[in-house]
């Protein structure tokens, strides 16, 4: 696994960066080619945030992106609990797209079998995969969609439109480059801007 971290309002350390990278290894087990991941580390300066030390993951996987972040008072346990999310992510992505019928279930018997490792835990593992997917597949679905008029803006306008109507996000279209963009409202109490990239 190809992986890059970075950090901010912190003192990268070659220990906490082995750290990182050792418990990303992790989720390479289950694919064939390496995969890019870029980690950022970060602590918020904020004293009334209680969970100020961040671990940010995205992993690359064939054009698509995974993401996890978590949040605790502790970085290595912020890195422990995101290197848990990502890793159930590429499980469950690639048992979601990969799964080939039996042919696949067998090779991984078969590579399980060879490296020495308990076969039951692995099938229990994809069991348990496929069992959330089935979970997600029967939880919310969207059932009210909603058409509006989006107006050309610049994001600081949008900020104030989005927190005279109280919610946490708002579209529009933005005067500056003339694409439709998201402003939202960030945990640290600023905002964020997310843009389309052509």
């Amino acid at each position: 696994m190809q992986v890059t971290v970075t950090g901010r309002n912190i003192d990268l350390t070659e220990a906490l960066k082995a750290y990182v990278i050792d418990k990303l290894e992790r989720a390479q087990k289950h694919f064939d080619h390496e995969l890019v991941c870029k980690a950022l580390l970060s602590v918020a300066k904020n004293p009334s945030i209680a969970k100020s030390q961040t671990a940010e993951v995205t992993v690359q996987v064939n054009g698509q992106v995974i993401r996890g972040e978590e949040s605790t008072e502790n970085m290595y346990a912020s890195i422990d609990f995101v290197a848990d999310k990502i890793e159930r992510q590429l499980r469950k992505y690639k048992t979601r797209y990969y799964h080939k019928g039996n042919k696949l279930k067998e090779k991984r018997l078969r590579m399980v079998t060879a490296q020495g490792v308990d076969v039951g835990a692995e099938v229990d593992t994809d069991e348990e995969v496929k069992r959330e997917i089935v979970a997600e597949n029967n939880g919310p679905k969207v059932v009210r969609s909603k058409r509006f008029a989006l107006k050309p803006m610049v994001p600081e306008e949008a900020c104030k439109h989005m927190d005279l109507l109280g919610h946490d996000f708002y579209m529009f279209v933005n005067a500056e480059s003339g694409h439709v963009s998201t402003v939202y409202h960030r945990r640290d109490g600023n905002y964020g801007l997310i843009e389309p990239e052509y």
